[in-house]
């Protein structure tokens, strides 16, 4: 990510963007090397039976597993770069922020992602979005969803429904906002 912000500074000063490019592609190369492990782990846990094949059930629980992962997964990033952000815009201001600041601050980012990451996963874990998943999946439309259809469209579903790094960005808007009240407190009263 690191990189890719750099990237993004140089093409801009530039207009150069290929660089930009190279890091985007590697990252979501990345991610799909990722999200590919992720799944095989998933679908070992849930095809129980060794059928090769998941039922509507099995997907609606899978995706509960998921999305408790993503979300922990999510909190620790957006807590982070919060932080880090924060962190800089200190700097650039001849600021620092105190070891008890940042405790408070990740206390109160925790809170709000907490929440807003709850409501999220509770939406998106629902038994109406894992039917339309298995519905998009289930390319033979034989009720039930194989390996092969799971590993090949569940990213896909999940782009479109669930989560993608677009939404991760509004869910880490989102616990901004909600935090900014008190984050701004913690420095206006130097409060610990």
């Amino acid at each position: 990510i690191k990189k890719i912000l750099e990237a993004q500074k140089k093409a801009y000063a530039s207009g150069d963007k290929s660089e930009l490019e190279k890091f985007k592609n590697e990252e979501t190369e990345r991610k799909r090397i990722a999200n590919a492990l992720a799944l095989e782990t998933l679908w070992k846990r849930f095809d129980v039976d060794g059928n090769g094949a998941i039922d509507h059930d099995e997907l609606l629980e899978l995706l509960k597993v998921y999305l408790l992962t993503a979300s922990y997964w999510l909190q620790k990033t957006i807590v982070d770069q919060a932080v880090k952000r924060l962190k800089a815009e200190l700097a650039d201001g001849g600021n620092k922020m105190t070891d008890s600041q940042e405790d408070h601050v990740k206390s109160v980012l925790n809170k709000h992602a907490t929440n807003v990451l709850k409501a999220w996963s509770d939406a998106k874990g629902s038994p109406q979005v894992a039917q339309k998943m298995f519905q998009t999946m289930d390319k033979n439309n034989d009720g039930t969803v194989e390996k092969s259809e799971f590993m090949q469209h569940f990213m896909d579903s999940l782009e479109s429904d669930v989560c993608c790094s677009e939404k991760s960005r509004v869910i880490a808007k989102n616990v901004a906002k909600a935090s900014k009240k008190e984050i701004a407190w913690i420095f206006k009263s130097n409060a610990v």
